[in-house]
């Protein structure tokens, strides 16, 4: 069980989080005494309950998939981050319809284009580093792709509203991401990255959204016959809290952080050792060839001078 903790934890996160929908998610002050109804609303009845229960189901997958040991080859590592891509890019296109309106500002397009230098930087260092010397040198990769970034916004959309869709935005950010943990060795452990990324993320979401839940409350009641025909009437912002629910939901986000963690740190621990035991195979082996080196040489001395 303590071996297993880990894995447990990233399935009992998602789950708990699962289960909120059944519970309260937002609820009047007691000082109304049940005077505007609905009183409370549970997660099932509202559509936040419908957006962290599909955010749990999709990070539950995640998180199965991540938990096996296969997910460590390259290749299997590599699909998880994609969907993980995928399932985020899915979900804002499911229930974020709105587009965002951004500016890019000179300050904002300096760190846009650092981020994305350091990711293709670090991209092309691992896949071409070893053949390609040039590219072996952080400088010599990661400065002109700065600039080129940087010269590119600026000529184009730089200073200038642009209108972007929610799911395209989450899009770049997560494949942006991913690309950053595919890229840093070892790649093993790429999927771990992603799933701690995904964690917060799942996380975040139910955080921000006690201010909605509470308003989805009030504007329930705004709809709904208080007594005698009257509508319109509500509980003020102030008068309402996230209920056991929202908190449920929270606490489940977070023991699937903890054990996104827990994880990604026992595995790196798997790994530095693999790759030591290599190391330290590889220089056994060396010097065991370099031991039979010397007895052959020792060897054919021995007979040039038995043979002189």
């Amino acid at each position: 069980m303590k071996k297993k903790w880990t894995e447990i934890a990233l399935a009992l996160g998602p789950a708990i989080m699962l289960a909120s929908i059944f519970w309260e998610y937002a609820r009047t002050s007691p000082d109304y005494n049940f005077l505007i109804e609905p009183w409370s609303v549970r997660g099932f009845e509202i559509v936040h309950g419908a957006v962290i229960g599909v955010a749990a189901a999709l990070l539950l997958l995640g998180s199965l998939l991540t938990s096996m040991q296969r997910a460590m080859k390259p290749r299997n590592s590599a699909l998880i981050v994609s969907y993980i891509v995928v399932a985020a890019t899915g979900f804002t296109a499911m229930f974020a319809r709105d587009s965002i309106t951004i500016t890019i500002s000179p300050s904002t397009n300096v760190i846009l284009s650092i981020l994305l230098g350091s990711v293709l930087s670090l991209a092309l260092r691992s896949l071409l580093g070893d053949s390609v010397k040039l590219l072996s040198r952080a400088t010599l990769t990661l400065i002109p792709l700065v600039l080129v970034f940087f010269l590119l916004f600026a000529a184009s959309i730089m200073d200038d509203p642009i209108s972007v869709p929610a799911w395209l935005l989450v899009f770049i950010v997560f494949l942006t991401n991913g690309m950053l943990s595919i890229a840093i060795r070892p790649i093993d452990m790429g999927a771990n990255r992603m799933l701690l990324m995904a964690s917060v993320a799942g996380w975040g979401l139910v955080t921000f959204s006690a201010g909605a839940i509470r308003q989805s409350l009030i504007d329930i009641q705004m709809v709904t016959d208080q007594g005698g025909g009257v509508f319109g009437i509500a509980a003020p912002y102030k008068d309402t809290q996230a209920a056991g629910g929202w908190w449920l939901a929270g606490f489940g986000g977070f023991v699937m952080f903890i054990g996104a963690v827990g994880l990604w740190a026992k595995r790196r621990d798997v790994v530095a050792a693999v790759a030591r035991a290599k190391r330290q195979r590889a220089a056994a082996e060396q010097s065991a060839r370099e031991i039979q080196d010397a007895a052959d040489a020792y060897a054919r001395e021995h007979e040039t001078t038995a043979a002189s």
